[in-house]
């Protein structure tokens, strides 16, 4: 091995001595020069874990790899060079339950240099372009976004800014470990169906302020802007078109043939670590009314999709109870399972639409989820990014919207068509479409009035897990603001909320007729076992501000 040769390798003819400068210089040109990706284990290429098969691999064939590669390569590159490393373990956060992976998932390195330590990875894809300074609270842009470490108790969290929400990356300790010590995640990540790694093949590139990714049948193009936003656009490939793009765009060849692959990263329907109840489909079939739901009308049909739509909304209410008695909202599915299926209890978008969501998948409908931004009732101002969680589907030759979490929203999946407009037994809906913005709005006494405005970006289920921290604490909150919830009913809806009760009749054309009574303290508590089959574990402190 020839450390000459390596920086040839990331376009380097030289280095100097360990310094700062020196050592944000390396770890730049190598992610602007090797890529991170799967290929190996979709063409045939068994990984090992050793650095001179390893060196061979990226150096000499001029590959890329995952980050026991990038990092473990990048590890070598440093003790060659006379910097003092170590060797760190991180668990990578799933992105749709918000569980952590096992240890060892993710290698990582630091290096202690001019009186700070220096977190180094070179092999994460979208993570940090040079050396981090690990300092709790240290908060920096770079060319592939802005980043930051937060620190609790003897855990540090990386983080990304995305569109003004801190989303995890992965989590460590400073236990140094040792190269070997990563041999048997190394294995799983190479064979286990539920790795990313072998759902996906794919091969990602740093470039300056931006980022060239090939997954499955795509190519990628994401430009980064100021302040951690991005702007995405994708090409659809052929079979025959992968090789030479491949060549043209990565420099890589390939020693056998690349079997592409880009299966949705369904969530585990085994028991994770943290979970304390596995998710079952049947269970949640029965409790939203359709245990008969069985083969064949389990495989994904547009009858299907809207029986489950609507049983759903008609089983299960949309509600704040958890804020006002005591209960924190996880965004992780097994324990949103647990409270709605288990505890027979409802939620707001993020809970009632992750459920949903999973689902979904189960039965292999391939939902898509996006993000809504509410319009306020009283200002007419919209709420911030990713405070609605919605679905899409592709069934049938069409785009549908799916969302069971609302309130006074959509009854069945709904045509994604500009200027559709339909009666549904909770009111009259039509989408409207102004640039890449769709409106959602509902007809009240001839009048439109706009529920929410979406895109059609794809989102993942932990973009949404700051907001779902900020709508149960912000003051202004709505759902901090009112104890409240609500059951769709057939042509109409009930609502509890404060100290009331609210019966709305649904009738032709969008009218409603609402009648209400008021309830004390003692009242609530069985109004809601009575009406909505709630029971609560803490206490409730009614709330109508």
């Amino acid at each position: 091995m020839d450390i000459k040769a390596y920086l040839q390798r990331v376009n380097l003819t030289d280095t100097a001595p360990p310094s700062i400068s020196a050592l944000r210089e390396l770890h730049r040109h190598h992610v602007h020069s090797v890529p991170t990706g799967s290929l190996s284990i979709h063409s045939g290429e068994n990984i090992i874990l050793d650095i001179p098969w390893i060196y061979n691999k990226i150096v000499v064939r001029r590959r890329g790899g995952f980050c026991y590669e990038n990092n473990g390569l990048f590890l070598w590159v440093l003790q060659q060079l006379g910097y003092k490393t170590q060797v760190l373990s991180a668990k990578v956060k799933n992105i749709f339950t918000g569980i952590y992976g096992p240890p060892f998932e993710h290698l990582i390195l630091t290096v202690d240099l001019e009186g700070r330590r220096w977190l180094c990875d070179v092999g994460y894809g979208e993570g940090i372009v040079e050396p981090f300074p690990l300092e709790d609270g240290w908060e920096e842009e770079q060319d592939s976004g802005v980043y930051r470490l937060r620190v609790e108790g003897d855990e540090w969290f990386m983080e990304r800014k995305e569109e003004e929400v801190w989303r995890s990356l992965f989590k460590f300790t400073l236990e140094e470990k040792k190269f070997e010590d990563f041999q048997e995640m190394c294995e799983y990540h190479q064979t286990s169906p539920s790795s990313v790694f072998v759902q996906k093949s794919f091969c990602s590139l740093q470039l300056p302020n931006a980022r060239l990714t090939y997954m499955g049948h795509r190519l990628i193009s994401t430009q980064y802007t100021k302040g951690g936003g991005s702007v995405k656009t994708t090409q659809e490939l052929t079979e025959e078109e992968i090789p030479s793009l491949l060549n043209d765009k990565f420099g890589i060849v390939l020693n056998g043939k690349l079997i592409p692959k880009d299966e949705n990263i369904v969530i585990p329907n085994h028991l994770q670590s943290d979970c304390s109840s596995m998710p079952d489909l049947n269970t949640y079939l029965q409790r939203v009314g359709l245990p008969e739901f069985v083969e064949p009308s389990m495989q994904p049909s547009l009858p299907g999709l809207r029986a489950l739509h609507r049983h759903h909304l008609l089983s299960i209410p949309f509600e704040s109870l958890s804020i006002h008695s005591g209960e924190k909202i996880h965004l992780d599915i097994c324990w949103i399972y647990e409270k709605i299926v288990l505890r027979k209890r409802g939620g707001f978008c993020f809970e009632n639409n992750g459920l949903f969501f999973w689902v979904l998948q189960q039965l292999g409908y391939q939902p898509r989820i996006i993000s809504g931004r509410v319009r306020d009732k009283v200002s007419g101002d919209y709420t911030p990014p990713l405070s609605h969680m919605l679905l899409m589907v592709e069934l049938e030759g069409r785009r549908w919207l799916c969302d069971v979490g609302f309130g006074e929203g959509i009854f069945e999946p709904f045509p994604l068509e500009d200027g559709w407009e339909e009666e549904q037994d909770s009111g009259v809906y039509r989408l409207r479409v102004e640039g890449d913005l769709w409106y959602m709005e509902r007809k009240e006494e001839e009048v439109w009035r706009s529920l929410f405005k979406f895109t059609l970006e794809e989102r993942i289920y932990e973009d949404f897990r700051d907001m779902c921290e900020n709508l149960q604490t912000e003051p202004n909150s709505f759902f901090v603001c009112k104890s409240f919830c609500t059951l769709q009913l057939p042509h109409g809806r009930l609502t509890y909320m404060g100290h009331r009760l609210i019966s709305t009749e649904y009738t032709k054309g969008g009218e409603k007729v609402k009648t209400t009574q008021e309830l004390n303290d003692e009242e609530i508590l069985s109004v809601l076992r009575d009406k909505f089959g709630i029971v609560l574990s803490g206490k409730l402190i009614p709330k109508d501000g």
